[in-house]
């Protein structure tokens, strides 16, 4: 469990205006716990506070361990909280080899639940020990850097949008090991990446402007027309697909999302049996009935769950299947022709080429 109720204060470099920011929340971690939001809304500044990195006032606490308390004037030092971090930049001694980077956190901990050896087997950097830093890949470098954290036993890991300047190869690499690793250790990972948001969490804390806005799971947070999150409505939401099978002449993926069909075009077979697909709201056409002879693959039988109009008097439309949900973005127009209420049963056609997978 991790409870803080904090305080800090700064002015600003730029503007001279003075900023307070209140961070209150309370987290049962588990997994990862994404911390999400804006440029500048403060979530690097909330795990800096949290690691001890930056001076605040308040209270923090972790595992029933006090961290800070400013009423009983107790404040654990940084290096006592057992904390790995994985900043943007890796961060390495360039006058050390990747080994000697690594022996310095196994030096540092005295334990760990790793060796060197097995995490540069499973991250993929064997043949690198014996390499200077200042020759490695930014995606190396950084594979590097968490192997790092998680050699100094740590009881909690944090990381600060560790992947946002990395190759799509990196990625895909670091993300499945990053998720396994949570299963061990809790995560704080802070990310702008909405696909890195749904596949690696199921809680997330949403920071805008100086505060938690709110925390829960990603989805219905996404779903919350109250919430800051709505601007990102005309983007669509991530939505899990199940495969079915894979086509390699057409291109195709069959999967099943909700008990219903629905094609992605793919270069590829998917290595699981589970993908994750980003559904355009703007890509989706609503109808009364499913739209024939058409070159339109995808029908989805959909319930209207919520109506929101923006300021362009457009509508955004939360459209339900099942467990999951999707956004369809129309004009006032069209619903008004359709007579669309809350409660309506429609159909959804998406195009194949406009998924993201």
């Amino acid at each position: 469990m991790l409870k803080f109720d904090i305080q800090k204060s700064f002015t600003h470099k730029q503007t001279g205006q003075n900023r307070e920011l209140h961070f209150k929340a309370q987290v049962n971690l588990s997994g990862v716990c994404a911390i999400f939001g804006d440029s500048g809304a403060g979530k690097t500044t909330l795990l800096r506070c949290l690691v001890g990195l930056e001076p605040c006032t308040g209270a923090i606490q972790f595992s029933n361990k006090t961290w800070l308390s400013t009423d009983s004037k107790q404040l654990l030092p940084t290096e006592k909280r057992r904390i790995g971090v994985v900043f943007q930049e890796p961060r390495l001694f360039p006058h050390l080899n990747v080994q000697q980077n690594l022996q310095l956190a196994v030096n540092k901990a005295g334990h760990a639940g790793f060796s060197i050896e097995q995490l540069a087997d499973k991250l993929g950097f064997s043949e690198l020990l014996s390499h200077q830093t200042t020759q490695l890949s930014g995606g190396q470098k950084q594979r590097v850097a968490i192997a790092r954290a998680l050699l100094t036993d740590p009881q909690l890991l944090v990381m600060d949008e560790p992947l946002s300047s990395l190759d799509q190869g990196s990625k895909q690499l670091l993300l499945p090991f990053i998720k396994a690793i949570s299963q061990q250790i809790p995560i704080l990972y802070i990310t702008h990446s909405e696909q890195e948001l749904f596949y690696l969490s199921r809680h997330m804390l949403l920071v805008n402007d100086g505060k938690i806005e709110a925390s829960g799971e990603p989805q219905q947070l996404f779903l919350n027309s109250d919430l800051s999150l709505i601007k990102f409505a005309h983007q669509g939401l991530i939505l899990n697909v199940l495969v079915k099978g894979y086509d390699q002449s057409e291109g195709l993926i069959k999967g099943c999302l909700e008990l219903q069909t629905l094609y992605v075009s793919a270069e590829s077979q998917p290595d699981s049996e589970q993908i994750q697909v980003k559904i355009n709201s703007r890509d989706v056409i609503v109808a009364l009935q499913p739209i024939v002879g058409s070159s339109l693959l995808n029908c989805l039988s959909v319930t209207v769950e919520e109506v929101h109009m923006d300021a362009q008097k457009a509508v955004i439309l939360t459209l339900q299947l099942g467990e999951q949900y999707m956004y369809a973005y129309i004009t006032l127009r069209s619903f008004n022709k359709l007579q669309l209420a809350v409660g309506s049963h429609v159909y959804a056609h998406v195009k194949t080429m406009s998924i993201v997978n």
